[in-house]
């Protein structure tokens, strides 16, 4: 009379669930897979102090910070563009030339603090290599 369910084990929910897209988050990254709206990332870099700061308001921008020439910190605004997600590969307007990775707490900074993302430069204006990776926080 009663056709026989199949019995679902927890394993088996659990793998349905997990595999089903999470449109909310999905939406809450809303510049290139990376940032939420009124987000900002900070990449900085140190021998000599430079950073790079991405900032999603609807759109990724970015501005470049150096603090390796006289008592000044110089902020130039610019325009970014991003051809990969995750990792994300970059290119300012500035130009500053690299790949952000997702690295679960796999980046320690300068202070000893763990970090998810880690920058690793190819070009910054003004600079010349060796460029080596260092840690993003948001903000």
């Amino acid at each position: 009379m009663f056709a026989k369910q199949p019995c679902l084990t927890p394993a088996l929910v659990l793998a349905t669930l997990l595999a089903q897209p999470t449109a909310s988050h999905a939406a809450d990254l809303s510049c290139n897979g990376l940032l939420q709206s009124g987000q900002k990332m900070i990449c900085s870099g140190f021998e000599p102090n430079w950073a790079l700061q991405l900032r999603c308001d609807g759109t990724m921008s970015s501005t470049f910070i150096g603090a390796f020439s006289g008592d000044t910190i110089q902020s130039t605004p610019g325009s970014v563009n991003f051809v990969s997600e995750n990792p994300w590969q970059l290119e300012t307007s500035h130009p500053v030339k690299g790949t952000i990775a997702y690295t679960p707490d796999g980046c320690t900074d300068e202070s000893d603090t763990v970090r998810d993302f880690t920058f690793t430069p190819t070009a910054a204006p003004g600079l010349s290599g060796p460029f080596f990776p260092f840690c993003c926080r948001m903000e």
